[in-house]
């Protein structure tokens, strides 16, 4: 993976705010910095159809400079453990996440193509919590309200703290992980209902 790997302006912003923009067949979320200017948008792609029945669903991550694909993450359908792939606009691989076995807790641990790897550590469920190299944060999640119709509606809003030295790559993976966790979070709270 070049070191020249172009992530928009999501290589220059080092806190995002997320919002979940949810629909029944979608899990679109927007993505700024704290002054509400749009850094990505996350929008579902392929048929309702198709996720209905296979359950595959895919994401692409857009630029809001530009509206070109920085990065796509797909969620195959799968028995067993949750994994997810983040792809370059190309297809190609940056990073591959894999929902750890853990008892009474969610686990997390994603490799990234640049040979970075990192686990998510505290409270995924209430957006509490961090990416971390070793002992080392890369990131930090923390919910933020988003309003009373948003909390009805079981759409989450979030502010993510990036360390500014991160790769590009990096944190293309990193974002990808936080929508992968908020998508994982979504299929257990269907699959406890």
């Amino acid at each position: 993976m070049s070191p020249a790997f172009d992530a928009g302006r999501l290589a220059h912003t080092d806190v995002l705010i997320l919002q979940q923009v949810t629909s029944f067949l979608s899990n679109d979320i927007q993505v700024t910095d704290p002054d509400g200017r749009t850094v990505v948008s996350v929008v579902t792609t392929g048929g309702g159809l198709g996720r209905m029945l296979m359950g595959n669903r895919s994401f692409d991550v857009v630029d809001g400079d530009d509206g070109r694909v920085l990065f796509r993450l797909a969620d195959p359908a799968t028995f067993g453990r949750d994994r997810f792939a983040i792809l370059d606009a190309d297809g190609l691989p940056l990073a591959h996440l894999v929902r750890q076995i853990a008892f009474l807790r969610t686990s997390v641990g994603v490799e990234v193509v640049d040979g970075t790897c990192f686990a998510v550590t505290g409270d995924l469920w209430d957006h509490d919590y961090a990416m971390t190299v070793g002992q080392q944060p890369i990131a930090r999640v923390t919910a933020r309200f988003g309003g009373v119709m948003n909390a009805l509606a079981g759409r989450s809003r979030y502010e993510m703290r990036l360390d500014p030295g991160m790769p590009p790559v990096v944190r293309c993976a990193v974002l990808g992980t936080a929508i992968a966790l908020d998508l994982i979070r979504a299929k257990d709270r269907r699959s406890n209902s």
